[in-house]
């Protein structure tokens, strides 16, 4: 949904009408500006539903008594991507930054102030899957947190790739919402002060595929190295991935050949270091990346490249399947 499919001079009230369809009955308003515009990507992810919206400078609030989506089962979430905002409630008040994260109650009046263009992550989470009853957790509502370390940073990873594979069209894996909800648990115990019990196979996955695709520019990154960043032993690495259809180390690898294959296309043809390219992506010799490229691609690093080249002199496709 976007502001550019309504006429510049409807593109205010559009907006209103959009953000009221998608999260509620809420008031909004856009500082004024003749200019404003704004996206909304919205995807079902079981009982949460995840959000990504891009807007200029704008605020939104909601009204205690306004009728929409304030079912009291429910929880808000927003990840700050982009611009800072603020969000007041109860007399709190919490400015995100890049990185941070914070949630509120939907049910009780709150403000939120973006004074500068914004790209978020908002999510509407079932309350009891995220507090379960603990009130030190609800404490942590409307407070900034962070979101990109520990617990925080593996669920805002999580939630970006599900949005990601949303808008290329892929489709969710069932338990996406779930487990988005059991990391966002933890991310809250972490920072409540809580030491996390042993940690669920599934959640350990979770952190162990955040720690790898962070850290893909270190050459020497390996099972060992994730394992002491982890603080956890090799064996409980290699159980964590007993449900995957590949090991650690072959997922290691298959990051770092997708990140280059990504890095090649991304320049769009343009001329390149494929040095500087296979060095970013964690490969410690160029002749390595191009055997492991082509086994994986079925064409060395230089011939992707060409391929992406415009023109109908442009080589075919050269990945098998």
């Amino acid at each position: 949904m976007s502001t550019d499919d309504a006429p510049p001079r409807e593109r205010v009230a559009y907006w209103s009408d959009l953000v009221s369809r998608s999260f509620g009955q809420l008031r909004s308003d856009t500082y004024g500006d003749p200019g404003f515009f704004g996206h909304i990507s919205l995807v079902g992810l079981g009982e949460v539903q995840v959000c990504r919206l891009q807007a200029s400078r704008h605020r939104v609030v909601r009204t205690v008594g306004a009728r929409g989506m304030s079912d009291p089962g429910y929880l808000k979430m927003v990840v700050q991507r982009r611009g800072r905002s603020l969000f007041e409630q109860d007399g709190r008040a919490a400015w995100l930054k890049p990185g941070n994260w914070s949630l509120y109650d939907t049910t009780r009046s709150y403000i939120v102030s973006s004074p500068e263009p914004v790209d978020l992550h908002i999510l509407l989470l079932p309350r009891q899957g995220i507090l379960r009853g603990r009130a030190d957790l609800g404490e942590l509502l409307v407070h900034r947190l962070r979101g990109r370390t520990g617990m925080g940073r593996v669920a805002c990873d999580a939630i970006e790739r599900a949005l990601a594979g949303f808008e290329a069209g892929e489709a969710p894996a069932p338990d996406t919402g779930a487990r988005i909800v059991e990391l966002l648990h933890q991310a809250l115990l972490e920072h409540a002060g809580e030491r996390l019990r042993p940690m669920r196979r599934s959640v350990l996955r979770e952190r162990i595929k955040a720690h790898v695709r962070a850290e893909l520019a270190d050459p020497a990154l390996s099972v060992s190295s994730v394992a002491e960043a982890l603080n956890c032993s090799t064996r409980a690495l290699h159980k964590a991935f007993e449900q995957e259809d590949h090991s650690l180390r072959d997922f290691i690898w298959d990051c770092r050949l997708q990140s280059a294959r990504q890095a090649l296309e991304r320049q769009n043809g343009q001329r390149q270091s494929i040095t500087s390219i296979a060095f970013a992506s964690g490969f410690s010799s160029t002749a390595h990346f191009s055997r492991a490229f082509r086994a994986r691609y079925g064409a060395s690093p230089r011939t992707w490249h060409r391929s992406l080249r415009p023109g109908p002199d442009a080589p075919p496709d050269k990945e098998q399947t």
